[in-house]
């Protein structure tokens, strides 16, 4: 580690200290990578040093150093606001448009990562998947890079007003009740009156925190709005926060492997869910890479062979153990497009 002045700060360089105001307020965290727009951000905070690293990055694009960064931000952002701090956006949203410039890039190149998180940070992990997810399904929709960007944005931030909820009913390992299943649903009103009055946010973009929990039946909270009403950014957030959701484990419920999860939101696509969304979204993120374990309904596990180029979620399996029973001497492979009885009920490393 070592202190330099900020005309000696270079892209590339990682802080090794967390950088703060003269108030006192965390300005960059430690551990981001420097970059142009960041060093001028400091001068502005008439920041004179840093501590950084011995060594640059050799790399701060890739998609593990982002992700961490974009898990950094919204901490520091929903931690800032649980206290009554002013929220400076100023970073997020440089995070935020470094993940679009990857995703526009190469639409799955975060896929391999999200859905990795520990219960404690659920809430900060989750409002990263999603903004990935949104990013995705904006780029597959064919949006231009400024709207995808203010749409990751908005997806990062639609859980903020979950700050304001009480940690037992957050972290409740239980059932709700009905008066705190009504405090929870809340937290969209709760986020938008947050993030409504944020620097340099859009209506737009505020709209879909509090907007992401409609449904197009009218079903939804919290303003029951249906069909085209409801604006399309809220229409992506939804699929992409009902997916993560569903596929990640919480204090009160284990995850459900990809497939589960499609089939719910195949099952209520033009009903909750707009249609068009979950086709194109779950064709891209529903699938079994090559070399991943799964568990078959039979009891038998399995290594992913091959992709199906036409069903993702059938591929072609290598069967090598079982969970009971006798062990296989001598692996076999099941096409499971062709055979309808197995399916994948769990994967062990995915």
């Amino acid at each position: 580690m070592k202190k330099v002045t900020i005309d000696q700060l270079e892209e590339g360089m990682k802080l090794a200290r967390d950088v703060f105001t003269e108030s006192g307020k965390l300005l960059l965290p430690e551990g981001f990578i420097i970059k142009p727009s960041f060093i001028q951000k400091l001068k502005e905070h008439n920041i004179d040093s840093v501590y950084v690293e011995d060594e640059k990055a050799e790399s701060y694009v890739k998609e593990e150093v982002i992700y961490h960064e974009t898990f950094v931000a919204i901490q520091d952002l929903m931690l800032s606001a649980k206290t009554g701090e002013v929220v400076d956006i100023f970073v997020a949203k440089e995070i935020v448009n470094d993940v679009v410039a990857q995703i526009i890039e190469e639409e799955d190149i975060f896929l391999k990562i999200v859905g990795f998180r520990d219960v404690d940070n659920y809430t900060y992990f989750h409002s990263v998947d999603v903004s990935i997810f949104a990013a995705i399904i904006g780029k597959l929709l064919g949006l231009d890079r400024k709207q995808i960007e203010d749409l990751a944005l908005a997806a990062l931030l639609h859980d903020f007003g979950k700050m304001k909820i009480p940690h037992e009913i957050l972290n409740k390992p239980a059932k709700l009740t009905d008066e705190e299943f009504e405090e929870m649903k809340r937290h969209t009103i709760y986020g938008y009156q947050i993030v409504k009055n944020m620097d340099d946010i859009s209506e737009q973009i505020a709209e879909v925190v509090l907007l992401h929990h409609e449904r197009l039946d009218g079903s939804g909270y919290p303003l029951k709005l249906k069909g085209e009403k409801i604006p399309l950014f809220a229409k992506i957030v939804a699929v992409a926060d009902v997916y993560d959701a569903l596929t990640a484990d919480r204090v009160y419920k284990k995850k459900i492997v990809p497939t589960k999860a499609a089939d719910y939101l195949t099952k209520y696509a033009g009903v909750h869910f707009d249609k068009d969304i979950v086709q194109k979204f779950l064709k891209m993120v529903v699938k079994y890479p090559v070399g991943c374990f799964v568990v078959l309904n039979t009891g038998e596990i399995a290594i992913v062979y091959e992709e199906n180029p036409f069903n993702k979620t059938r591929p072609i399996v290598k069967v090598v153990a079982r969970k009971e029973g006798p062990p296989v001497l001598k692996p076999y492979f099941v096409d499971l497009a062709q055979d309808n009885k197995r399916e994948i009920i769990d994967v062990i490393n995915y």
